[in-house]
């Protein structure tokens, strides 16, 4: 509990308005992965967690042994809990989830497209299906090998249309953890997609050379 003097402590957010109504929520999704932003249906929950900064980062490394992440900057910013150098640290199995392999190239092929080819206005999913489709047509056999490997299956039976779902798939994750917005056929990246930059930053700085192995 908070002291006399009302110094910061790991139960402070307790107090905070609106704990119990955004809480456990807020808890929830951080375990699972999800990234916050001052973004759409997120700002409660983003300014919730901003309010109480410093008393949730006791909260998760007292009890959880995982950090409460501040990245991007001023209204670029966001939340997560740190599992890639954590380890997932005391958090239950049943949120044990890392993003596939296959998703993770997708990642790649998005960032490629969108912030090295600065191709800034893509926003159809049609179109980033297209794009991705002629940009991998060298890499298709690798991305068949991921695929097959995480489906336990063989790479022999898949063409562009597993590629397509794969593509939807990995916008639909990436929606869940908050790294963009989804609806239909529009599309848009949100600050906690530099997220895929910070945790494979030497695959992307060097991202021909990753691509390249998948041929």
């Amino acid at each position: 509990m908070e002291n006399e003097n009302n110094k910061i402590s790991l139960s402070s957010f307790l107090y905070s308005d609106n704990s119990e109504d955004l809480f456990a929520s807020i808890d929830y999704l951080l375990k699972d992965g999800v990234h916050f932003q001052k973004e759409g249906k997120q700002i409660n929950q983003y300014n919730f967690i901003s309010q109480n900064e410093e008393s949730l980062k006791m909260y998760y490394n007292a009890f959880f042994k995982v950090d409460l992440v501040k990245g991007g900057e001023d209204n670029a910013s966001y939340y997560y809990l740190d599992f890639i150098n954590n380890d997932r640290g005391n958090i239950s199995d049943k949120h044990r989830y890392m993003l596939k392999s296959e998703y993770v190239i997708i990642g790649f092929l998005i960032y490629k497209i969108m912030f090295i080819d600065r191709e800034f206005d893509l926003d159809s999913v049609k179109k980033l299906k297209e794009k991705i489709r002629l940009e991998c047509e060298d890499y298709k056999q690798g991305i068949y090998t991921l695929i097959a490997k995480s489906k336990n299956t063989t790479p022999g039976n898949y063409n562009d249309e597993i590629i397509d779902k794969t593509i939807q798939s990995a916008l639909e994750e990436f929606k869940k953890i908050g790294w963009i917005t989804l609806d239909k056929d529009e599309f848009h990246t949100l600050p906690a997609f530099d997220r895929l930059l910070k945790v494979y930053e030497e695959y992307i700085i060097n991202i021909e050379e990753t691509l390249n192995e998948l041929k």
